[in-house]
């Protein structure tokens, strides 16, 4: 007996998703919530199956056979066996034909290599283009509940994902880029990270309730010496948030190894590109898995 799955309804889980959205949002950190929670609740599905991988294996078994042949009868030869010379030039010609058998059924191989990972893809493009046609159905349901002006406040709420920064193609100043590091570390999942707005706090540039931050908006080619790694170190260890380093430039070998033992993540922001990589392994761990929870 075989039972098939009910179609999905995905304005219904569009509805229940928007009911679940926090408010209060920006637009784009709302729109972005939805679409990740969304994503979450309708994975891609594969209707097709996928075509059985080729096997070579039976070709190369018969053609090393044929070799096992060859080298036996040049054995027999070589002891005192007299073939004929009929025999002798069609064992050359068989040997010869084996190496040139070597080229076919590697060409043969990657061509249907090529030809089956193509279908695949094919597959998974089909698979994926009627996601995001679901998706798209869901997300516009979404939005208009999470809208509605008469919506009740949830009681339990999504989690907000703030969109990565935009590019800045003709860079930031060095306040632009407190609130670019803001932004990144909002993006991370330190939602209530904000820039600070006072002097005297120990250098520190952005906050949030688990971190705290500095930025240095430096000139391509310098780098953040030890010694303020070492002060962020220090101001965090009274603090007792996690401290969390941006730079536009570059860390000295003895601050990665210093930040490595504080167990704080260095970035590097390319305001230009948008980008954010990671300048040791704390902050390798961080892009993956964000900054909450405490890395």
């Amino acid at each position: 007996m075989t039972t098939e799955t009910p179609e999905l309804d995905a304005a219904a889980v569009g509805r229940d998703i928007g009911l679940r959205a926090p408010a209060g949002l920006p637009p784009e950190v709302l729109a972005e919530t939805l679409r990740t929670a969304i994503a979450a609740a309708i994975p891609v599905t594969q209707s097709t199956p996928y075509p059985r991988k080729p096997r070579m294996w039976p070709w190369w078994l018969g053609y090393a056979g044929l070799w096992g042949v060859v080298a036996l009868l040049a054995r027999i030869e070589s002891t005192g066996g007299r073939f004929p010379s009929e025999v002798r030039v069609l064992l050359g010609m068989l040997a010869l034909g084996l190496v040139l058998a070597t080229f076919v059924l590697l060409v043969v191989g990657r061509a249907l290599k090529s030809g089956h990972a193509s279908k695949i893809a094919a597959i998974d493009a089909v698979s994926q283009a009627a996601a995001d046609s679901i998706r798209e159905t869901a997300l516009n349901s979404a939005w208009e509940m999470a809208n509605r002006p008469s919506r009740i406040a949830p009681k339990t709420t999504l989690r907000p994902t703030w969109p990565r920064p935009a590019p800045q193609p003709y860079g930031v100043s060095h306040q632009g880029a407190e609130e670019l590091a803001a932004g990144w570390m909002r993006h991370l999942g330190a939602d209530d990270a904000v820039v600070t707005q006072f002097s005297g706090d120990g250098g520190i540039d952005v906050v949030s309730s688990r971190c705290i931050a500095q930025v240095k908006n430096l000139a391509p080619g310098s780098a953040v010496p030890v010694a303020q790694i070492r002060e962020l170190a220090g101001v965090a260890a009274h603090d007792g948030r996690t401290p969390v380093f941006f730079t536009s430039g570059s860390y000295s070998a003895g601050g990665v190894e210093f930040a490595d033992r504080a167990k704080m993540a260095l970035f590097i922001y390319d305001a230009p590109r948008g980008t954010l990589s990671s300048a040791n392994g704390v902050a390798h761990v961080a892009l993956q898995h964000g900054l909450h929870p405490r890395i």
